[in-house]
């Protein structure tokens, strides 16, 4: 098959990057929700997005990496990824991965998503690195 199954998906493999793991079921008219969404797309999102509409998130409105390039991986069976730059020059790193609840055709969008500054394109990495830093509640006892 060309997509993955909610059982496919290993937590341990990822666990390091669940905080920018977000799971989009598809609704009527080709709208998209929030099935899941991790604390690192909070800030971006201006909250938690779980339960809301992709149209329904000042983020995710009119960014063609969320409705129509799901839509695409979706129906095209097919990952999709790729590099934004945003207007405040930060950069959004994108993966679209078709998904199924059922096993039988894909009816989610597994999304991973990283909003880098723009000094991200020097050393993607080390960018990530502190990104995740900044999560920990931990913090101030991990030097970078």
């Amino acid at each position: 098959r060309t997509f993955i199954t909610c059982e496919d998906i290993d937590i341990s493999a990822i666990n390091r990057e669940l905080a920018y793991v977000s799971i989009l079921s598809c609704e009527g008219g080709g709208q998209f929700r929030f099935r899941l969404a991790g604390t690192g797309l909070q800030s971006v999102f201006g909250g938690e997005a779980r339960g809301k509409t992709a149209d329904q998130i000042d983020a995710c409105r009119g960014g063609s990496m969320w409705a129509e390039l799901a839509t695409r991986s979706m129906l095209r069976e097919m990952p999709v990824s790729g590099a934004t730059r945003m207007p405040d020059g930060s950069i959004h790193y994108w993966l679209r991965l078709p998904l199924s609840s059922t096993g039988v055709e894909a009816d989610m969008v597994l999304c991973h998503d990283r909003y880098l500054p723009a000094e991200a394109a020097i050393d993607p990495d080390r960018a990530a690195m502190r990104a995740d830093l900044s999560l920990r509640r931990d913090r101030e006892f991990v030097s970078a």
